[in-house]
């Protein structure tokens, strides 16, 4: 582990040496990353450090400037003088320019004995004259590293918010959470993230692992991680793994945390089609089916089928229930218009559902519907009379008819008998 510290000592002397060789045509001042001054175990460029030596602290800095006339001053200012190691005291220098025109900063500092361990942020302040008067001024971020003290108390966790997550079956998504190092004087470095489903069906897109930039105190960081998530996968919750690792005080870290994160489909509710009669008689009742079909992967529930007909009904539901994957289930809605009623009529046919999630899917579809009157017939003196009305009356005279009829066809046979037998008799 302090090979790995060294390492990014040194990649951040590297960084910060760049930073001043490339800025040094406009920067008042810059450090000299290749030279090594007394008191100076490295180059900047090599990752120097401050040493320390009874409880005192000495920060070497060799300082190039071409503008800069006569003497310079260096002051070390901390950001949180709640936390500083260091015991009230003059915090600055002022040091002269050498014959080789370089300025070679020394800024020793008193410690507090029970110091403890941590990474003390500051700013290193360089300011000065031209020739003709002007100011010179310059900040350079600094941290102070303590490593022969007392134990940090602090508590070494990344707090982890805002995890966001954007997952469909089958699909690319992405995973953003905020990382936050609530310490006050530890830095977290080398940070590397492995993001994991027990399930093994989001997986990452790329690599399985991340490398994030060190967390100085107080700071947070949102990051986006892509994931994948299988076609096969189950369209529920699941549960995703967060492990960190990295170095707090040149001391390795790790922890897990897991978020319940849900997996989604997009919803697809399909219809096949209104089934319904174009017209009907007022006061007869019509009809309306339409096929509901789940061409999804999860069940799609609370179905309602609602009919809009102003005229007729502003408003008229049917509950269809839960559609599971791959079912069709019918809404039947029946309508009675008014015998009152008639003329043509057109609204909506709405189907609202949602899914285990609660969200919603609907969709609008025209209907329309032709009512007609039932068939009267006038008499002549402009009465209306229901057709089925005349029927007994002519019943009536025709039992009667048929009736006198029979009684015609006796009589005539008793008078034609009697003629019979007297002409019998006659004979005889």
């Amino acid at each position: 582990m302090k090979t790995k510290c060294k390492i990014a000592v040194l990649l951040t002397a590297v960084f910060l040496g760049l930073i001043f060789v490339a800025q040094a045509e406009d920067a008042p001042f810059t450090i000299d990353p290749f030279r090594i001054l007394n008191g100076m175990n490295r180059s900047w460029l090599q990752g120097y450090e401050p040493s320390v030596a009874q409880n005192k602290w000495m920060l070497v800095l060799p300082v190039l400037s071409e503008q800069a006339n006569g003497s310079i001053q260096t002051e070390l200012i901390m950001h949180d003088e709640t936390f500083s190691p260091f015991k009230p005291q003059t915090m600055s220098v002022k040091t002269q320019r050498s014959e080789g025109g370089l300025y070679a900063v020394r800024l020793p500092l008193e410690l507090y004995a029970d110091r403890n361990n941590g990474d003390y942020a500051c700013t290193i302040r360089f300011t000065g004259q031209t020739k003709s008067g002007d100011a010179l001024s310059m900040d350079m971020p600094y941290t102070v590293r303590i490593r022969d003290g007392q134990a940090s108390r602090e508590v070494m966790r990344i707090q982890i918010t805002d995890v966001v997550t954007n997952l469909k079956l089958g699909e690319e998504g992405v995973v953003t959470a905020k990382f936050t190092n609530p310490c006050k004087t530890v830095t977290f470095e080398q940070l590397v993230l492995r993001i994991s489903d027990k399930s093994q069906e989001i997986i990452p897109l790329s690599a399985d692992v991340v490398y994030l930039e060190d967390l100085q105190p107080g700071e947070s960081r949102t990051i986006s991680i892509p994931m994948i998530v299988k076609p096969d996968a189950s369209v529920s919750y699941h549960i995703l793994d967060f492990c960190l690792n990295w170095l707090s005080l040149d001391k390795p870290v790790a922890q897990t945390e897991s978020y319940t994160v849900p997996v989604t489909q997009e919803m697809r509710l399909e219809q096949g089609g209104v089934r319904m009669a174009d017209s009907v008689i007022a006061g007869d009742s019509v009809t309306i089916t339409l096929p509901l079909m789940n061409m999804g992967r999860s069940d799609l529930i609370n179905v309602l089928a609602t009919v809009s007909l102003p005229g007729i009904t502003e408003k008229q539901s049917v509950l269809v229930g839960t559609i599971a994957p791959g079912e069709t289930r019918n809404a039947q809605i029946t309508l009675m218009p008014g015998k009152h009623v008639s003329g043509s009529f057109t609204g909506t046919l709405t189907v609202e559902a949602t899914d285990n999630d609660g969200n919603p899917a609907s969709f609008d579809l025209p209907i329309g519907l032709s009512v007609e009157s039932p068939v009267i017939t006038t008499t002549q003196d402009n009465t209306l009379v229901q057709q089925e009305e005349k029927i007994p009356y002519f019943t009536y005279g025709l039992a009667g008819g048929c009736i006198l009829l029979l009684i015609l066809c006796i009589v005539q046979g008793a008078v034609l008998r009697r003629k019979i037998r007297k002409m019998e008799e006659d004979r005889l």
